[in-house]
């Protein structure tokens, strides 16, 4: 086995590539079918719910920033900061379950198909980037620091899902107002219900990526 801190080599990043290009062609074909979706719903009951086109595209905003991490130097802390500000947004698309309903134009069981279509593009968008981002802090940090900050990231994941949906806070706001996403946070979060919601969707993204998350503890599948 190659030493985490040695650079991986062309013969090692060849026999991945397959493999990678495989989970990526899955990631687009999740999206392209919740989008698909929703333009044969739109053609027989209307356009509704065109929020889940911006949703979806947030989501594959810390799945691009992930990538880019993979080659950064100079740049990773900025950029790891930049994904943890955005990757709630991705497991944010199963919230938007709470707007299922019976409706005209459209039998309920489609939209449940079309919801959880967006939804689950959202979850592979995020535990493949958190996969990522855990990859790299393993090869700078080792096992049990980037595990730690991994647990960490998930439990603000969690705290952040909460915010966007109920306070309807947006992850920019973390830059252009950070004090005021403070005070809100500081002052929500203390709420019973907001601790519950937090650590339970905490737990169910947790959970979820140690159960998709490919390889085995050495990172030896991408």
């Amino acid at each position: 086995m190659t030493p985490l801190h040695e650079t991986r080599g062309p013969a090692e990043t060849s026999s991945r590539a397959p493999g990678n290009t495989l989970r990526l062609l899955a990631l687009v074909g999740f999206s392209a079918l919740a989008c698909a979706l929703w333009f044969f719903r739109a053609s027989h009951a209307g356009a509704r719910f065109s929020f889940l086109f911006w949703n979806l595209f947030l989501a594959w905003v810390p799945w691009f920033v992930s990538m880019a991490l993979q080659r950064a130097r100079w740049s990773f802390w900025p950029l790891a900061t930049v994904w943890l500000a955005f990757f709630p947004n991705a497991p944010y698309l199963l919230t938007d379950l709470v707007h299922l309903k019976p409706r005209d134009g459209a039998p309920l069981m489609f939209d449940v198909l079309l919801f959880a279509a967006f939804a689950l593009a959202g979850c592979a968008l995020g535990w493949d980037s958190l996969f990522a981002v855990h990859r790299e802090l393993h090869r700078r940090w080792g096992a049990t620091r980037s595990s730690l900050a991994v647990a960490l990231c998930v439990l603000l994941t969690g705290a952040g899902v909460f915010l966007g949906r109920f306070e309807r806070l947006n992850s920019w706001e973390l830059f252009t107002g950070p004090l005021d996403v403070l005070e809100t946070a500081f002052t929500s979060l203390r709420q019973p219900h907001a601790m519950v919601f937090s650590f339970a969707f905490a737990g169910l993204v947790g959970i979820g990526y140690v159960f998709t998350r490919p390889g085995s503890v050495g990172f030896e599948t991408r």
